[in-house]
């Protein structure tokens, strides 16, 4: 059975996924948690730590998915390819990620710690990806320009579900609508690679 302080995490979660930081009372967490209102300031002092405890568990999950990929052997084009899949995967499995950054770096007041957790992973795939394309070291073929452009390809594709349901006429989500997207994206990455490989 889940403590009260998973509960109060669970139900946080679920709230702050659908309406927001600012739309989501203290009051209501603890009704969706089954709990009374002083157990949550007991476990987490704040409204704004609870929903950094939110984040945290997030960012902590997705450090461990990255990091297993990064730090991998073999050619970089199969890496990326998994690096790719694990991001994927790892946004259709917690969908209220992507909906609490988008709704944050909006206008948020938890954009700082947002960054605070973004920038490194992100310094480490530029890295990377200088050492094995020189070329990708500066112009509009950059490796920061590249990443930001998979980065939004993939985030986007899942925070802006309802959009792209309605754009595609299928449900995204669906199996066969992220085995499409993934090998999409592989594709892109193919002719992203092919380009930089030949000004290596």
């Amino acid at each position: 059975m889940a403590t009260a302080k998973e509960r109060i995490l669970r139900s946080a979660d679920t709230l702050f996924g659908e309406a927001g930081f600012d739309g989501t009372t203290t009051r209501e967490i603890a009704e969706a948690s089954g709990v009374n209102k002083a157990l949550i300031h007991y476990h987490f002092a704040s409204k704004d730590a609870l929903f950094q405890a939110v984040l945290d568990r997030y960012y902590d999950k997705l450090d461990q998915v990255l990091r297993v990929v990064l730090e991998e052997e073999g050619p970089l084009p199969d890496r990326f390819v998994r690096l790719i899949d694990a991001y994927t995967d790892f946004l259709r499995d917690n969908r209220n990620y992507s909906r609490m950054i988008q709704r944050e770096v909006s206008g948020g007041r938890h954009v700082g710690d947002i960054l605070a957790r973004m920038v490194p992973p992100f310094q480490a795939g530029v890295a990377l990806m200088e050492r094995a394309f020189p070329s990708t070291r500066e112009g509009e073929l950059s490796a920061s320009q590249l990443l930001v452009s998979f980065y939004g390809m993939t985030v986007g594709y899942f925070a802006y579900g309802p959009v792209v349901e309605h754009l595609l006429g299928v449900d995204p989500f669906s199996e066969e609508g992220l085995a499409l997207r993934k090998r999409h994206l592989r594709r892109m990455l193919d002719i992203v690679l092919a380009e930089v490989s030949q000004h290596r």
